[in-house]
């Protein structure tokens, strides 16, 4: 049994299901899922009203620990900052900023977390980040040069935090890249043409932003890459 909090429902739910989040077995609660599955869970959402303050969500978070005493909590001490150690003054002040929303950058091994972006477009101007690619790895869990986890929520679990400055941050990331690069060479660029628009021709770098694009499912349309099905997609 585990009990937690979200601010961001959907988001955090999801990376329960998320495989390349379960694979990384860093915390608690994804280890019981790697080796259990989801054969016999039950879940339960308890939604809130949305004049709730962030003070009586914890609130309630305290009276469902303190009744069901769950075993997959780290700790039994409802938070609403999302840790259980004392926080740096510093993070309290990027803690209360109130600009775009708050995206938080774990090191994919043990969720330590290393830093708190001020909003999306601080990540697309400080690393370089596609803002497609920051939003496959806030909405389906990809894993960010083999490294990163980024969520929009903070992770009550992630017991340790070791905030880096931006400029660390930046080296590091780079230097991750340089080795991702290394170890995963550019894909081959996607050619969609359209049978009755020939002259319609669109390219894409990713097999994610073509799926995106014609909102289709990204394994059927890896089948007809691979020539595992043949014909037209949906006919067109």
């Amino acid at each position: 049994m585990y009990v937690g909090h979200s601010i961001n429902l959907y988001n955090r739910i999801s990376s329960y299901f998320m495989p390349s989040v379960l694979n990384t077995k860093a915390r608690r609660v994804l280890r019981y899922l790697n080796k259990h599955g989801f054969s016999d869970i039950k879940l339960t959402i308890y939604i809130m009203n949305g004049n709730s303050t962030l003070e009586q969500v914890v609130s309630l978070e305290q009276h469902f620990i303190d009744s069901l005493n769950p075993n997959l909590n780290v700790d039994l001490v409802a938070s609403s900052s999302g840790y259980h150690s004392p926080m740096s003054q510093e993070m309290r002040e990027k803690l209360r900023k109130q600009r775009g929303t708050p995206v938080y950058m774990y090191d994919v091994k043990d969720f330590t977390l290393l830093y708190v972006f001020e909003s999306k477009q601080q990540i697309y101007d400080s690393i370089n980040m596609h803002h497609n690619t920051l939003n496959d790895c806030l909405n389906i869990g990809n894993i960010y040069l083999d490294a990163f986890f980024f969520s929009l929520d903070l992770i009550e679990e992630s017991t340790d935090t070791n905030l880096l400055n931006l400029d660390k941050i930046k080296s590091l990331v780079s230097d991750k890249r340089d080795v991702y690069d290394v170890k995963h060479p550019a894909a081959k660029a996607i050619l969609a043409e359209f049978k009755d628009e020939p002259k319609k021709k669109l390219e894409f770098n990713f097999l994610n932003s073509l799926a995106k694009h014609l909102k289709g499912d990204r394994q059927v349309i890896r089948e007809y890459l691979k020539g595992e099905k043949s014909g037209y997609y949906r006919g067109k």
